[in-house]
């Protein structure tokens, strides 16, 4: 059932409207309501002119969007500490998840063919609220993501929040664009100095981004979610609540060209939905702790040493995808790449279920496309996991014979995951189990 709220620009401007969780009659699930709080400033924008003036204002302030359709043929970017705030009023299923919002109360900001780059890029502090974010189609040069959360210089620290919010991302997963990956409904980066426009690499830098009970929809085939440390000693973090998602393409750290040592990711993912958004769904979960990039001549991609992806799912569904979960702890694309090794991935289920269409699980220490990947690990603790039945599951501490010290070790023992979980065939082999080793 939707509920609906007074128009926001009744509300005091004198003050600012900021997101706080509160529990839904009858539900267990909290959904995101504005209250007020202590404001700088506010306004309220009912045009393109007023709604750009107010991004141009400066930091710290609360905008409300009148309902309606702001079409901008420009990026924009939300400035520190402000909330950018549409009339939205998302409708939820009985699971609690978000199915869309009621249509009168739409709150669209689109983009058109004139963009250029990533479309609403998200400063400290900045957050959506109660709007839909959507790209157009545009050629891969010219092309970015809807939305993004990204370093901006050396120990950077940028904090993000999106809640009941629709992000419609119509590309497809193409080379790297102006402002880096393209085809990504939330793209979450740290950035090397190729895309830092030839400044000094973000090393060190930490982007969080928080996204609640919202709908990211990728029709062209691209990914809902891709985070990925192209910057050494940096970190994302990722957390995941109540979502209908699409694709999750995640790294702890990639080199291209630029080493990546010593990067992080972390991802906790809560009672999301990860679907397939057309017919032919890819991966559902795409996770490597280090991996280079694919580089075109005479570029070549340098060492990816130390890098760490942890990925921890509570109650999550993945359906429709070939594959549901692909994970490796480190990962080769290329032959030419510098030294790949000491990489790591921790996937952490509790209460996943799977429903994929080919295969549940691609498991390996290392994945070698081409040359070695050494000492990396893919460590996996599985509990009341349900897969699909019988798929053409995969396991194995490396996909080549390229490298040493690569393993993929699953907590436990061989019985007791076998009674823990359900409906995973077939099942991984015994000598990967903790107690094999």
């Amino acid at each position: 059932m939707s509920h609906r709220r007074l128009p926001v620009w009744l509300v005091l401007l004198s003050c600012t409207a900021t997101v706080l969780m509160t529990p839904v009659a009858g539900s267990e699930s909290p959904r995101p309501e504005r209250r007020l709080s202590t404001a700088s400033r506010s306004v309220v924008v009912t045009t393109v002119a007023e709604l750009d003036a107010a991004l141009s204002a400066g930091t710290d302030q609360t905008i409300f969007v009148q309902r309606g359709t702001y079409q901008l043929d420009h990026a924009i970017q939300v400035p520190d500490g402000t909330a950018l705030i549409g009339e939205g009023t998302m409708q939820y299923d009985d699971s609690g998840l978000p199915t869309g919002f009621v249509p009168e109360s739409l709150t669209v900001i689109a983009a058109l063919p004139g963009v250029a780059g990533n479309f609403v890029t998200l400063g400290n502090g900045a957050s959506l609220h109660g709007l839909v974010i959507q790209d157009v189609i545009r050629p891969a040069v010219t092309g970015g993501s809807p939305v993004a959360v990204s370093s901006r210089s050396p120990s950077d620290s940028v904090s993000a929040q999106v809640a009941e919010c629709e992000i419609i991302n119509p590309n497809p997963v193409t080379g790297p664009g102006l402002t880096g990956p393209v085809g990504r409904g939330l793209l979450v980066i740290t950035r090397n100095s190729a895309s830092a426009g030839g400044a000094a690499s973000h090393e060190r830098s930490l982007v969080s981004v928080h996204l609640t009970q919202s709908i990211i929809r990728s029709p062209g085939g691209g990914d809902g979610i891709f985070a990925i440390n192209f910057a050494s000693g940096s970190q994302i973090e990722l957390h995941l609540r109540r979502n209908v998602i699409g694709r999750l393409g995640a790294n702890g750290g990639v080199s291209r060209p630029d080493s990546t040592v010593g990067a992080t990711t972390l991802i906790q993912s809560i009672g999301n939905l990860y679907r397939a958004d057309t017919a032919v769904g890819g991966i559902g979960w795409g996770l490597n702790g280090g991996t280079d990039a694919p580089m075109i001549a005479p570029l070549i991609a340098e060492d990816t040493l130390n890098n760490k992806l942890s990925m921890h799912s509570v109650d999550d569904r993945i359906e429709g995808f070939g594959p549901a979960i692909a994970a490796r702890g480190g990962r080769r694309m290329s032959a030419l790449a510098g030294a790949i090794a000491s990489n790591e991935m921790e996937l952490i289920l509790e209460g996943t279920r799977l429903l994929s269409t080919t295969s549940d699980f691609n498991l390996f220490g290392a994945g070698n496309l081409a040359g070695r990947v050494d000492d990396s690990e893919l460590r996996v603790t599985m509990r009341n996991v349900v897969g699909s039945g019988p798929r053409s599951n995969t396991y194995g501490d490396a996909n080549s014979n390229l490298g040493i010290g690569n393993r993929l070790i699953i907590s436990g023992s061989l019985n007791a995951f076998s009674q823990t979980n359900q409906a995973i065939l077939p099942l991984p082999g015994a000598q990967f189990f903790a107690a094999g080793r």
